[in-house]
């Protein structure tokens, strides 16, 4: 199982163009199999590690949280044909579909910033291990965050005016 999961991972690593399917004038999106890779990848790296640190737990816990949503994404959206169903469905579809990228990417965004404060804990503490297994974590997590920007970002693309704000808050 978890060669299929690096399969994929390295299939998706390697695609540079984007992966929004020839049917989109009906369909919203593709499918996630490179999202539900790279966060498999990190969710069993970060097992296979073992602690009890309460930010790796909740790390964890994110992530398999993304991987089960990442299924059920694609779950959805096999579920219908989109060139022979009534407009209707579609429409219904896609609001689940909407909502499931939604919590796709507040999960990922969580994870990547439970990540970042292990590191800082990790600077000042050293309680844990350092070995390859974090290094494989945070490119996972980096090449989800980048395979679904490139893929299903556009699902849950924020307002141009909340863009502008976002923007001017930042500099």
């Amino acid at each position: 199982m978890y060669g299929l999961f690096l399969l994929l991972f390295a299939l998706c690593a390697d695609r540079k163009s984007n992966v929004s399917i020839s049917i989109m004038s009906k369909a919203p999106c593709g499918r996630m199999p490179c999202v539900w890779a790279s966060l498999s990848v990190a969710a069993t790296k970060l097992k296979e590690i073992e602690t009890d640190n309460e930010i790796a737990n909740s790390l964890l816990f994110e992530l398999e949280t993304a991987v089960h949503l990442a299924e059920a994404f694609d779950k959805v959206w096999r579920s219908l044909y989109w060139n022979k169903s009534r407009k209707r469905t579609r429409v219904r579809v896609t609001i689940t579909l909407i909502n499931l990228a939604q919590s796709i990417f507040d999960h990922i965004t969580e994870s990547i910033k439970l990540f970042d404060e292990l590191c800082e804990q990790q600077e000042q503490l050293q309680t844990l291990e350092l070995n390859n297994d974090w290094i494989d974590i945070q490119f996972s997590l980096s090449s989800a965050r980048n395979a679904f920007d490139e893929t299903h970002y556009k699902l849950i693309k924020p307002l141009p005016l909340f863009e502008y704000l976002d923007k001017q808050g930042k500099s």
